[in-house]
């Protein structure tokens, strides 16, 4: 119809002449344009998912991150000569305590039958009459299975996903097979005047790391190495830090802060 859409979202591609946009209510809808050209090159709706953070692949366009409390999504943009098309998979989240999800819990009764003399067990979307991306995502209603509730997520120069957690969990994430790894901390570090380490609200790729911030004014230096990660003091700014971002030749640091 007339309906105008609501942009919440915007980023731009790293290379070439792409924008992402990314309305709320009512499409839910996600969409790649040529910005030089003014035109939308493709599209897709995914009604109720709703985003808090999107970006490209720096390495790579034809790769994208959506992020929200309750998902990630790594996203592909196929490309036939002047067709585009958009492909979604969705990374399967640790639970909170940051242990990782027994699939057979998820997806099948939890009372199995010994006997199977009535036939094959099914999953709980199959018993639900579900097909295709609502199979995949399907969790009951009395699930018990609370997940990790990402909060920020970054790019590294190996196209992988760094995304920290309401609960102080660091995930890393391989894009190609999407399997998740829970980096664990090596050490505890020493807060400057008291500070207290919380759930990252801006995450900024650095090199062999991330910076990151939450409410306590505070920067920290994660340094990973393999699934471990050193976490130091970086910078203290008193306030809390909203956004970090690095100029494209990496020797400058914009910190904006909530004040």
């Amino acid at each position: 119809g007339n309906v105008l859409l609501d942009y919440t979202l915007l980023c731009f591609s790293y290379c070439g002449t792409y924008l992402a946009s990314y309305s709320s209510l009512p499409e839910f809808e996600l969409a790649l344009w040529n910005w030089e050209s003014n035109v939308i090159l493709c599209k897709k709706s995914h009604p109720g998912m709703d985003v808090s953070q999107m970006s490209f692949n720096p390495m790579n366009w034809h790769q994208m991150c959506l992020s929200s409390s309750s998902i990630v999504s790594v996203w592909t943009i196929e490309r036939s000569n002047q067709d585009h098309h958009f492909k979604m998979r969705l990374v399967k989240l640790p639970l909170e305590d940051g242990s990782l999800v027994n699939e057979t819990d998820l997806l099948f009764p939890t009372s199995l039958p010994k006997d199977l003399i009535y036939g094959p067990v099914l999953p709980l979307s199959a018993i639900a009459g579900l097909v295709g991306e609502e199979a995949q995502t399907f969790r009951p209603k009395d699930d018990i299975y609370p997940l990790l509730h990402p909060t920020m997520h970054c790019w590294t120069p190996s196209n992988e996903l760094y995304v920290g957690c309401e609960e102080g969990h660091l995930l890393a994430i391989n894009t190609e097979t999407l399997k998740v790894t829970v980096l664990q901390k090596v050490e505890e570090i020493s807060l400057l005047d008291g500070g207290q380490l919380l759930s990252p609200l801006t995450l900024v790729y650095q090199k062999d790391g991330v910076l990151t911030s939450g409410i306590d004014g505070i920067i920290y230096s994660f340094i990973i190495k393999d699934s471990k990660y050193q976490a130091k003091n970086f910078v203290e700014v008193d306030v809390p830090v909203a956004h970090l971002v690095f100029s494209p030749s990496y020797k400058t640091l914009l910190i904006q802060m909530d004040k």
